[in-house]
């Protein structure tokens, strides 16, 4: 358990490092780019993402998980990552142009192409990356993460002011790939793993194809609908979309920035030990819920502020869109571990019946909901999250043994927590004249009354998460007698 908490301590520390540097790009960005031009960047990068889907053809987690690593399966992981990528790098080369002209916008080829570049790098960090992470050294993932982090916030910063527009993102996301190439070179040196083979090539492929299926599947999920919004609206609502999406993702990148890398090695490694799932899968629910679902209520609450505050008072139009989000993606609060447990549980396939089963009529309702206008593409979530929750808890139910009534008690505290946060600035947004367009100073009462209210209710409730930060808090201290205290 100590070794696990090391690993979240030093993933934290990495992650949320990496985090104020997106937070303060997405604040800098959102004032110095037009909504259109970053929803120009927004459909340029789902077309990346996409096509990185394929890239990686899940080699890294292939890695993490495999009972037993070799030379050999090393030097193959790395060949069937460069031979996708090179692959990857020509089509989208070559389809550029016509994607171009299909969205009308000649400026998105050039995009296309810069961010192409970029899939010639990644196979040489790949593997290093995963065997960090399978034998967790999260140190030093964390120095190579907030290095290519740092990289990123400097260029794109820089261009942006420059007057580089969407080219500023691509820019700067290919500093970060080329600085954590080196970094990673610097750091583990092993030329040997970069001569080609094939001879483990037939496992890692057919390992691969499930989890890029479920990868697959989850990206068009939540990439289709904003290359529909392209044609269905504009560039302009696609950007509004997206800066909604991203503030609504910044209480579950709270807790799973830190989580996440860790949970599948940690996870993978109980199973290895013939431990307990279930118990695993139960706390770390009632950790993420009990901060995501109280920040959540928050942001719902104090939409307008949020977005004025971070975004600028241009993108005051996705305050509506945040609102509804917010609450609705408070049912996904354990949705980070369930492609984790799955693996680790042997049940990979799972996890991709579970996202065909949920994710296709999420789309549709989605892009149908965009016919209509942004708002109700927001509303869509009250409906699709639940959804997609509940088919994933049917997996993991019959995976690990769970019972409704675990997730009932799992989740109870944190329920009351994220209504004792919520007391005071509901009561300070009712008592307003002004609405939801809070001023400043109510604003800042209501942050503080929540956080009140949050730190009072851990303290009655006695919640999992004080127990885990006093315990990675005494890991931190130097001095027996400061860490009882």
């Amino acid at each position: 358990m100590s070794v696990l908490r090391r690993g979240i301590l030093a993933s934290a520390a990495d992650r949320y490092a990496s985090q104020a540097l997106s937070i303060a790009t997405l604040a800098v960005m959102s004032r110095l780019l037009t909504p259109a031009e970053i929803g120009l960047f927004v459909v340029a990068n789902a077309v990346i993402l996409l096509a990185d889907n394929f890239r990686a053809f899940g080699t890294g987690t292939y890695i993490v998980q495999a009972p037993e690593l070799t030379p050999e399966i090393l030097r193959s992981a790395f060949t069937v990552t460069f031979v996708f990528s090179a692959g990857i790098f020509c089509a989208l080369v070559a389809m550029s142009g016509p994607i171009a002209v299909f969205y009308g916008e000649a400026e998105m080829g050039g995009l296309l192409r810069l961010a192409a570049t970029g899939f010639l790098l990644i196979p040489f960090v790949t593997p290093q990356v995963a065997l960090l992470q399978r034998e967790m050294r999260f140190r030093r993932l964390a120095v190579l993460n907030v290095g290519a982090a740092a990289c990123n916030f400097a260029v794109t910063i820089a261009l942006g002011a420059q007057g580089y527009g969407p080219a500023s993102y691509v820019w700067g996301s290919l500093a970060s790939s080329a600085m954590l190439t080196i970094l990673v070179l610097a750091m583990r040196p092993q030329p040997g793993l970069f001569r080609p083979c094939f001879r483990q090539a037939r496992p890692i492929l057919s390992f691969g194809t499930v989890t890029t299926g479920v990868t697959l599947v989850n990206l068009v999920y939540e990439l289709l609908p904003r290359l529909a919004f392209a044609r269905l609206l504009s560039f302009e609502a696609v950007g509004l979309y997206a800066r909604a999406v991203t503030l609504c993702q910044l209480p579950e990148r709270t807790v799973t920035s830190a989580l996440q890398p860790v949970v599948l090695p940690a996870l993978a490694a109980r199973a290895r030990a013939g431990g307990d799932l279930k118990e695993g899968y139960l706390r770390g629910h009632a950790l993420m819920s009990g901060v995501q679902w109280p920040m959540l209520a928050m942001l719902a609450l104090l939409a307008e502020p949020a977005v004025r505050i971070l975004l600028g008072p241009q993108w005051v139009e996705a305050a509506p869109l945040v609102r509804l989000m917010a609450l609705g993606l408070m049912t996904l609060a354990p949705a980070f571990m369930t492609f984790p447990v799955l693996i680790a549980a042997g049940r990979v396939r799972d996890g991709l019946w579970a996202s065909l089963i949920s994710l296709p009529p999420s789309m549709l309702l989605m892009i149908g909901a965009g016919t209509i206008g942004l708002e109700a593409v927001a509303a869509s979530t009250l409906v699709v999250a639940p959804l997609q929750m509940g088919v994933a808890l049917v997996f993991v139910r019959r995976a690990i043994g769970l019972t409704w009534r675990d997730m009932a008690r799992a989740s109870r505290d944190s329920l009351a927590l994220a209504l004792g946060t919520a007391l005071i600035p509901g009561l300070i947004l009712a008592a307003s004249p002004e609405g939801s367009s809070l001023g400043w100073v109510r604003t800042a009462a209501a942050v503080a009354g929540g956080a009140a209210g949050w730190a009072v209710m851990l303290a009655i409730l006695r919640h999992p998460i004080g127990t885990e930060g006093a315990a990675i808090l005494r890991m931190m201290l130097p001095a027996r007698g400061v860490r009882r205290a």
